[in-house]
């Protein structure tokens, strides 16, 4: 029953997932299809960079908070059914953190390879600083200032792409380490955290291959 429970949020995960801001906004607000606009991406960069600053903002800001809040609803129901309905010892697993960023990994896929548009999706950097923020929001937090910066001093907004998908991962460590921080996590869960960061990097190899970037 639990192998069936965790498959079933996965695969609600992928499909909410499919959701896109990105598209949602630019028809909206704009009366635009995305897909043919500037690099033809379904993603915050897209739109802050060939639309609208304020609406690409706005896009990047509901794809952080939309990561995060699956998460934390998810978390919310699976411990009321198991204390209020189920009272099965082995029903926990279902919300632990390794599983919680397992659905977010898959919930990340819907977003840039999603089956409902033809998998025409985004990056996902700002779906995946979401799932960051459920898991390990101080390291999280840190990285999005620092990159916020790149971008407003420097214009590197690849650069500050690559490094929201990295360092976090790396301040976590550092902070578990030195101070502790987050240290009931359980086991292999560095190592998942570390597994989703690369995920992600093959996720946006794959959005860049199909752009003819490399």
């Amino acid at each position: 029953m639990i192998y069936l429970f965790v498959i079933l949020i996965i695969i609600i995960a992928y499909l909410y997932g499919c959701f896109s801001t990105a598209r949602i906004v630019a028809k909206s607000f704009r009366s635009l299809n995305v897909y043919k606009i500037g690099t033809g991406l379904a993603d915050t960069e897209n739109i802050y960079t060939n639309i609208s600053k304020p609406l690409g903002t706005l896009v990047g800001a509901i794809d952080v908070a939309k990561a995060s809040l699956f998460l934390k609803i998810v978390e919310f129901l699976l411990g009321f059914i198991d204390i209020k309905v189920i009272n099965y010892p082995d029903f926990t697993i279902l919300y632990s953190e390794n599983l919680m960023l397992i659905y977010g990994l898959s919930m990340l896929i819907g977003h840039c390879l999603p089956l409902t548009h033809r998998f025409r999706g985004g990056r996902g950097i700002f779906t995946y600083m979401g799932i960051l923020a459920y898991i390990a929001f101080l390291p999280t937090l840190i990285s999005a200032v620092i990159a916020w910066l790149i971008v407003l001093h420097f214009k590197q907004i690849r650069f500050a792409q690559y490094l929201i998908v990295i360092l976090p991962v790396i301040l976590y460590i550092i902070f578990y380490t030195l101070f502790h921080y987050h240290e009931s996590s359980p086991p292999y869960f560095i190592t998942l955290l570390l597994g989703n960061a690369i995920m992600m990097g093959i996720l946006n190899i794959i959005v860049s291959k199909k752009l003819g970037e490399f």
